[in-house]
């Protein structure tokens, strides 16, 4: 047994009570933030669409989801969100209507998410690539690993099973979004969208955030 596979063996039951710990906190942090409240804030609109495209189309649908965005975003704004969130909010509803408009589709709605899973899908796996993974990169940018650590080889390779997940959950997105959109399966695309959506990317985001936390925590209890 080598030296870092001692320290991810040792004091099995502290690591696990620091993971429930991290994971208590996490949810508390979540919830303070009325994170489930957002999500369901979000997701509204987007249901206010599929019902809209289901019973008149297109133009109705979008008309729903301007309006319940709209409406929610005043109610956001009582409840004491920053007007920043809020207008971020009704941005995003207002930009994919507005790609409906551009393509005459009702499909066009999510045509943004198509290509942002795109994108993401080919951005993750070229890091793969060139042996510096995304997440590596984005987790010193906000702190998440230090500048300096300890093990940077250790370190590395754990950001490359953690890229290499994020590659596969929006490779799996594109396989699903991208055969749906070009055959035109509105509803088909809406609801995955729903489900997987931003409600898998905030578990991942959360997944992520525990994972390098969990790690970089048994590695200090170690050394």
């Amino acid at each position: 047994m080598n030296s870092d596979d001692q320290r991810e063996v040792l004091d099995p039951g502290d690591s696990l009570a620091e993971s429930r710990g991290v994971v208590a906190e996490m949810w508390g942090k979540f919830r303070a933030m009325h994170g489930p409240q957002h999500i369901l804030d979000g997701a509204a609109p987007a249901i206010g669409f599929l019902i809209g495209y289901s019973a008149a189309g297109a133009e109705v649908g979008v008309f729903v989801a301007i309006l319940i965005a709209v409406v929610l975003g005043a109610v956001r704004l009582m409840r004491g969100d920053s007007v920043r969130v809020v207008a971020g909010a009704v941005l995003v509803i207002l930009v994919f209507s507005l790609f409906v408009e551009i393509t005459g589709e009702g499909r066009g709605f999510y045509l943004p998410e198509v290509a942002l899973s795109v994108v993401m899908t080919v951005l993750f796996g070229a890091t793969l690539l060139t042996g510096k993974p995304l997440s590596y990169t984005v987790s010193r940018k906000i702190r998440l690993e230090p500048a300096e650590p300890a093990d940077a080889a250790a370190r590395l390779r754990l950001h490359r099973r953690i890229t290499f997940a994020w590659f596969v959950f929006w490779a799996a997105h594109v396989a699903v979004m991208v055969p749906l959109y070009l055959a035109d399966k509105v509803v088909l695309l809406g609801t995955f969208a729903l489900v997987f959506g931003k409600p898998a990317l905030v578990v991942m985001l959360a997944l992520t955030w525990l994972w390098v936390r969990s790690k970089a925590t048994v590695r200090a209890g170690a050394a």
